[in-house]
């Protein structure tokens, strides 16, 4: 087994850094200031504390490692409380986390009677991480987003994105240049193992036989951080061979009442067989890469064992190692696996560093030690696998740069393999 230690590389994100001279008020102490004096100037106020974007960044008076982090939202009239939702939270959680909402995430205060709430907290400047606010009112419970954040995932709901200054190196999921853009193809398998058709995202490379990255969830992988630019930018840059990138629409719930099997049968008797018939892919097993993020992760891997024949490597992003069928104990997968054969997959194994929250979902199988345990019992049996720890938590801010760097270790050094 192969521990690997990665800071992942995730590029020079957006925070609002503040050098305050000694003495001066920081911006939310110019809003406090402002409007305990003079309550009405609350559109002053909040262009005080804005003007230089959110969140707003300054240094830890102890821990240079660390920042202190001011997140702010300005909320309509009727708000009860508005909540800060973001895996940052993770080092505030409650020990043992049973309603997510009470437990995890963070509430913020609100300025007087203004509608400017604001929270506080130390995070690590290596670690990015998504985030939203959770406003609720009369109605009930929405999520919102931070508008005066520039750096945003895709999409019509996209989150804001924090990356402390500590994070450094390419950002490989840089949007491509429109002149380079190329229109994905859209192609339907009506599946007989998941009885459902199958939507799939289609990036196809030049040459058949190249490298084939299969990963579920298009809407993950294909509108809030598109999977094709990462590859992209990687083959551009000479990390990796140029790759097809498949999506796959969505991961069933229904398949874990038959262990995920339905989903190993679909890919290797239904999906493959369509790649190589209908798209014309000569690709050796050894380069095709079957992945995916939490119950999407340990599903790949159970395809993986399953299938060596057809899938050469499992990349699995935070996988959900703790998950077992009803009546088994956590973490079943690590328990069950049969002795490796002559020919088998790849393991890779990523999780982050803050992936230490115990909870109902989870039942204390934290992801850092749930998929150490597996990559542990992997190794046991025989098979090739490795952990990568990067900088992050079970969030898409750090699975991009993830990605990139699992991509890189299973096929940037022989390519050819």
């Amino acid at each position: 087994m192969l521990r690997c230690v990665l800071s992942i590389f995730l590029g020079l994100g957006f925070v609002a850094t503040v050098n305050a001279q000694p003495g001066a008020l920081t911006p939310l102490q110019q809003a406090q200031t402002m409007l305990e004096e003079r309550p009405w100037v609350e559109q002053a106020a909040w262009q005080a504390l804005t003007q230089s974007g959110l969140p707003i960044v300054t240094d830890h008076p102890d821990n240079p490692a660390l920042a202190r982090v001011t997140f702010a939202f300005r909320s309509a009239e009727n708000v009860r409380t508005v909540r800060l939702d973001s895996i940052l939270n993770a080092p505030h959680a409650a020990e043992f986390v049973r309603d997510y909402r009470q437990d995890f995430t963070l509430p913020l205060t609100r300025i007087g009677d203004s509608r400017i709430w604001h929270v506080t907290i130390d995070a690590a400047r290596s670690v990015p991480a998504t985030y939203s606010f959770m406003v609720e009112t009369d109605a009930g419970v929405s999520r919102w987003g931070d508008s005066q954040n520039p750096r945003q995932l895709r999409g019509a709901s996209a989150e804001a994105v924090f990356i402390g200054d500590a994070v450094t190196g390419p950002a490989w999921w840089t949007p491509v240049p429109p002149r380079l853009q190329r229109r994905a193809e859209t192609l339907t398998i009506q599946s007989a193992q998941l009885n459902r058709d199958v939507a799939l995202e289609i990036h196809r490379a030049t040459d058949p036989a190249a490298p084939v990255l299969i990963l579920y969830d298009a809407f993950l992988w294909g509108v809030r951080a598109p999977a094709w630019e990462i590859v992209h930018n990687l083959s551009a840059a000479g990390r990796i061979p140029p790759m097809h990138v498949i999506l796959i629409d969505q991961l069933d719930p229904e398949s874990a009442s038959v262990n995920y099997t339905d989903q190993s049968a679909f890919v290797s008797g239904e999906l493959l067989p369509f790649l190589r018939a209908e798209l014309g892919l000569a690709t050796a097993r050894g380069n095709i890469v079957l992945a995916g993020a939490s119950r999407r992760g340990l599903s790949a891997a159970i395809t993986a064992l399953e299938h060596p024949a057809e899938i050469g490597n499992a990349l699995s992003l935070s996988g959900s190692f703790y998950w077992a069928p009803t009546g088994e104990a956590p973490e079943w997968l690590a328990r069950a696996l049969a002795p490796a054969a002559s020919l088998s997959a790849r393991f890779l194994l990523a999780a982050g560093t803050m992936e230490y929250v115990a909870n109902s979902t989870n039942q204390g199988h934290v992801m850092l030690a749930a998929n150490d345990n597996m990559v542990a019992a992997l190794d046991a049996a025989g098979y090739q696998a490795e952990t990568m720890i990067f900088d992050g938590g079970h969030d898409i801010a750090a699975w991009r740069g993830a990605l990139a760097e699992g991509l890189i270790t299973l096929l940037g050094e022989a390519p050819g393999r």
